[in-house]
């Protein structure tokens, strides 16, 4: 890895992802400012918008190319990209309101070839908001979670803890929005009847949300079903559960895992276990 780029540091968090020494996005700190005011401003004025992250797995599912995260036995899919139907996929992915991209020059390459007149946002911020805390104490009571069943169980559990609301800055999220935690993409409709169903009776004003690729389908409906801010966090999902990447994810390099002494993670579908000296074991 080359030298460290510090001038897309963001305040509260540290980036040792392997792309933190070839970002690139100009004014970087100004739009971080600026899309905190946005955020504040939209919950405040309870509008209901959609923020889509795109990423290579996401490029290469839309693609119908089988590979990683977009393979048949993986998490998302048991059929696999090539194998799909993806017009559901194709069709939601154009219908939401703003789109990110991580600051790299590939992964800006890619949204380039499948947006051809869409400018995003820095996927970084919405990274960096989780891991310094900032979106769970701004909008603390008003903050809703969408992502993989046993995750959610697995966060109110924690969330059972002071020490762990005490970190996070909150009590409880005000919802709960699950999906299965794997194959969510095989039969989509019946994902989008759960979703629905569970959005009905919501009330938070802003939702973090980290589904995987289900989202392509997903994201841009779930205003209908109950307005709110939609925020993709991606595997910010993973950190509040305590199962977080942090030396490989942006910006977690500070973050704590916090896991339950005694709980079953087998169960909990965990993409890459690093940083486990540093993990807060909580309970007896």
């Amino acid at each position: 890895m080359g030298e460290y780029n510090n001038r897309y540091d963001i305040p509260g968090c540290r980036n040792t992802a392997r792309e933190s020494n070839i970002q690139f996005f100009p004014n970087f700190h100004e739009n971080y400012e600026s899309f905190k005011s946005l955020l504040i401003n939209l919950v405040k004025t309870n509008s209901s918008k959609t923020f889509y992250k795109f990423s290579d797995g996401e490029y290469s599912f839309a693609s119908g190319i089988s590979i990683g995260s977009t393979s048949k036995g993986q998490r998302d899919t048991n059929i696999g990209a090539d194998n799909l139907d993806l017009s559901l996929f194709k069709d939601g992915i154009n219908k939401n309101d703003h789109y990110m991209v991580e600051c790299y020059k590939q992964a800006r390459d890619e949204f380039d070839r499948f947006f051809s007149n869409k400018i995003p946002i820095p996927a970084e911020y919405p990274y960096g908001l989780i891991a310094n805390r900032w979106l769970f104490k701004t909008f603390k009571g008003q903050i809703g979670i969408i992502g993989a069943k046993e995750k959610l169980e697995l966060i109110q559990e924690l969330l059972e803890y002071q020490e762990y609301r005490d970190y996070l800055g909150i009590d409880k999220f005000e919802d709960y929005i699950s999906i299965p935690q794997k194959y969510a993409c095989d039969d989509i409709n019946a994902t989008d009847e759960m979703v629905k169903e569970q959005l009905k009776n919501a009330t938070s004003k802003i939702f973090i949300e980290g589904i995987g690729h289900a989202k392509q389908a997903l994201l841009w409906k779930m205003k209908e079903y109950h307005p709110a801010v939609y925020l993709s966090v991606g595997s910010g999902i993973c950190a509040v559960a305590g199962v977080q990447d942090c030396i490989g994810r942006p910006y977690f390099a500070d973050w704590k895992n916090h896991r339950i002494k005694g709980y079953d993670y087998s169960n909990i579908d965990i993409w890459r276990n690093t940083g486990l000296e540093d993990i807060i074991w909580l309970g007896k």
